[in-house]
């Protein structure tokens, strides 16, 4: 699959070759690529289980082609499925099944352009058509490698380390491996395309003055790729917008899910995990005749390290010491839940608001004072009754506010449910008392 249009966006950096210009150099060979080519002029037989050996005349005159131009291959094929591709193994798989429903289908309709185009889509090289070609290299005396899981991290690993001068292919996941120099699209003629790593800040399509070797990862698998699909709406121009301004992929996710984007819970270990697979996978190395990483694992956590991460005293990220403003303010919300027994300030004390304040504090004051002036109670309905005591009443007429003419007139069952309205009424003018009749 690749890197969808990464290509096209750098081709700047590209720069026309003649296998030739290679002479005296030992080169990695993507061998499924060239079976892949091989096999869709042979593709009917191949999807029948019929005998057939056009797809490996294929890759043989590529081998002799760069052992005509004095040039060393080291064919490189696959290996075992990578647990981070299973979901991309998976949906090729049902596409090949599908395909060749529909070969057959139309085959048997009697449309032999359309089975053809079927049959082309369906074919899969399997291990048993590696090793048919393997058994070939072996008789040539061509030198080949079987990778323990991709070709592509394989091939990267020899070209870093000095083991090949390039590598061919036509896969553009090379450039998020960091494969130093590549071959593009070479035909049987021996011309192709070169890419050179240290071009890639001389890019005129996308800026990438600046980018570091994790920038061009990270934005590449922000586009998608066989280990992460894309977000909705995610593509190599916006992956690259995005990283050149936040410069890491935990910033751009944190932007996004702040966005209108969806954002799934497990993107972004599943990001974390696409970067670790894409430095760290498994290769074979000729030399120490081991499997090794492609590049070293970083060492574990020092003792000290592991026990302060999980104490939360050091930052899992950085691994440095909180700053002392949090471990500040821990400390005083601890303060805070300790309950005061002093007891309160008996003078008040001034405080001095800013005048924005001072102005909005003034306006509500005298708004309430305002308010409480013109303020009227609502008048009681007639229905409504209050139970009244009667020595309450006696304590209020010998306040001196009201008085009573005759309390001893007043029958006391009467009083109990008499409106207040009906006995007392007052004016603010002190005209006078009035009677209780």
């Amino acid at each position: 699959m690749g890197i969808q249009g990464l290509l096209p966006l750098l081709k700047s950096t590209m720069q026309p070759i003649h296998i030739k210009d290679l002479q005296g150099c030992c080169v990695a060979v993507d061998t499924y690529s060239w079976l892949h080519k091989g096999a869709l002029s042979c593709s009917t037989d191949l999807c029948k289980g019929r005998p057939t050996s056009r797809h490996i005349e294929y890759c043989m005159h590529r081998v002799n082609l760069l052992r005509h131009y004095g040039v060393k291959p080291v064919l490189v094929f696959d290996g075992g499925f990578l647990p981070m591709k299973l979901e991309q193994e998976n949906k090729r798989a049902r596409s090949r099944k599908e395909n060749l429903a529909r070969a057959i289908e139309h085959e048997a309709n009697g449309n032999s352009t359309a089975a053809y185009e079927c049959y082309q889509k369906a074919v899969d090289i399997s291990p048993s058509i590696a090793h048919d070609l393997i058994q070939v290299l072996k008789q040539e005396n061509v030198s080949y490698v079987v990778a323990p899981y991709e070709a592509d991290a394989q091939m990267t690993f020899l070209a870093v380390n000095k083991q090949v001068d390039a590598v061919i292919t036509e896969d553009s996941d090379l450039i998020a491996f960091g494969c130093p120099r590549i071959i593009f699209k070479m035909d049987k003629y021996g011309q192709g395309v070169e890419f050179q790593y240290s071009r890639l800040h001389k890019n005129r399509e996308l800026c990438l003055a600046g980018f570091t070797n994790r920038m061009v990862l990270e934005m590449c698998i922000l586009s998608g790729c066989d280990y992460l699909q894309s977000l909705p709406g995610m593509g190599l121009k916006r992956a690259h917008a995005l990283i050149s301004k936040f410069k890491s992929y935990e910033k751009v996710i944190k932007h996004l899910r702040y966005s209108t984007v969806t954002v799934p819970p497990l993107y972004e270990e599943l990001f974390r995990k696409a970067i670790l697979t894409f430095q760290h996978q498994r290769v074979y190395d000729p030399v120490a005749e081991d499997i090794v990483h492609l590049s070293d694992i970083p060492e574990s956590q020092d003792e000290d390290v592991a026990k302060g991460i999980a104490t939360g005293d050091l930052d899992p990220f950085t691994q440095m010491p909180f700053q002392g403003r949090i471990a500040n303010a821990a400390a005083g919300l601890s303060g805070t839940s300790k309950v005061k027994t002093s007891k309160p300030e008996s003078t008040a004390h001034k405080i001095d608001l800013p005048v924005q304040k001072n102005l909005l504090t003034n306006y509500f004051c005298f708004a309430s004072i305002e308010a409480k002036r013109k303020f009227k109670a609502p008048r009681k309905s007639p229905t409504s009754t209050i139970a009244l005591d009667m020595s309450s009443l006696k304590d209020y007429c010998d306040s001196g506010r009201i008085s009573c003419s005759s309390p001893s007139d007043l029958n006391s069952e009467k009083l109990s449910t008499i409106s207040p309205h009906a006995m007392v009424s007052g004016s603010d003018s002190g005209k006078g008392a009035t009677s209780c009749q």
